[in-house]
Order: structure tokens, then C-alpha cells, then sequence
């Protein structure tokens, strides 16, 4: 059953990346110019990571499993999937206001922080309703057998912003957040003084 602190410790990362992109337009909205370059960076990171290893690890584990062995729960799971699926959407209509925001200026940055909001919201919902509905279930009718699997599908997953192996690609991403965001996640302007 590793895979269940598995994903709720990438749950965990997510909802720090959520909370990086909350900030940050907090920090807009207070009149700071925005680092586009911190928001891309946090977008690759969610594309990599929650979409490319993730959400098709349950896809194509953990759900079918659970659905075998709890065929009660295959309306749950359906919706889940469609959440990932819905997700992605969200993703993409966010990523697709940064670039207006970024190419046409001020005018472009209420419809982004809507995207980002709307993003960050879903995302956090789906997060636990997995984490309340469908882990205790899996925890439930899943035999040995079948978490040997899943553990071992979900053991693959390195986290490049926060897994034991810090990606170099993604150590500049974090080394600006720690010193841009307030805590708990970052240091924000108490370390400067």
C-alpha cells in the first residue's frame, strides 16, 4: 500500500505548487510585476508530473483495480477520469491566458488570474475527493496482489521539483520561489532583511 502515501505525498506537492500560483497572483493583484518565467516553470512542472505520470498511474492502476475488485465504486472512478480529463482542459485554457497576459500586457491579466483560480480550485477539490472517497476504498478491497503493482508503478514516479533526486532543470524554479513566496513554502522579504 506504499502507493497510498505515494499519491497523497504528490497530492502534497501539488497543493504547494497551487499555493506558489495563488501567491503569485496575489502578488500581481498588489501591484508586483510578474516573473513569467516562475509561472512556465510551474506549468512544466504540472505537465511533466501531474499529467504525464500522475493522474495515468491511477488511470491505468489504481482505478481498473479498485473497479475489479469493487465494481460498486465504477461511477466514482468514472468521474475521477473525467476529472483528469477535465483537468487537462483547465490546464491548457490557463497556460493559454499566461501567453495572452504575457504577449498583450495588463489588459490580459483578469481573465488569467480567472484561469488560475478556476485551475487551482478544481484541482484542490479533486485531490480530496480522491484522497476521501477513493483511497479508503482501495485501502478496503485491494489485496496484495494487486498493490504489489500499483506500488510498483507509482515507486517510478521521481518528483522533480520535490522528490529525493532535485531535477537541475527545476532547482532555479525552486531556488525562486523559496526566496519570492511568503511561508510556509518560501521565505519571501523576511530573509532579505
Amino acid at each position: 500500500m506504499r502507493a497510498i502515501s505515494i499519491i497523497k505525498s504528490e497530492h502534497k506537492n501539488l497543493g504547494a505548487v497551487l499555493y506558489s500560483l495563488d501567491k503569485l497572483i496575489e502578488e500581481i493583484d498588489d501591484g508586483k510585476q510578474p516573473d513569467f518565467s516562475i509561472f512556465h516553470g510551474l506549468f512544466t512542472y504540472i505537465d511533466r508530473f501531474l499529467d504525464r505520470y500522475h493522474h495515468p498511474k491511477e488511470n491505468h492502476y489504481l482505478f481498473p483495480k479498485l473497479l475489479a475488485r469493487a465494481p460498486e465504486t465504477e461511477s466514482l472512478i468514472r468521474e475521477l477520469g473525467q476529472q483528469h480529463t477535465e483537468g487537462e482542459i483547465l490546464f491548457v485554457e490557463m497556460l493559454k491566458a499566461l501567453s495572452a497576459y504575457e504577449f498583450s500586457g495588463d489588459a490580459e491579466f483578469p481573465h488569467f488570474r480567472e484561469t488560475v483560480s478556476r485551475y487551482t480550485e478544481f484541482e484542490r477539490n479533486h485531490a480530496h475527493k480522491e484522497e476521501e472517497e477513493i483511497l479508503p476504498r482501495a485501502r478496503e478491497a485491494l489485496q496484495d496482489s494487486d498493490w504489489e503493482e500499483i506500488d510498483a508503478a507509482f515507486d517510478e514516479n521521481e518528483d522533480p521539483i520535490f522528490g529525493n533526486k532535485w531535477s537541475d532543470e527545476f532547482s532555479g524554479l525552486l531556488n525562486k520561489l523559496i526566496s519570492r513566496l511568503p511561508a510556509p513554502l518560501g521565505l519571501g522579504d523576511d530573509w532579505k532583511k
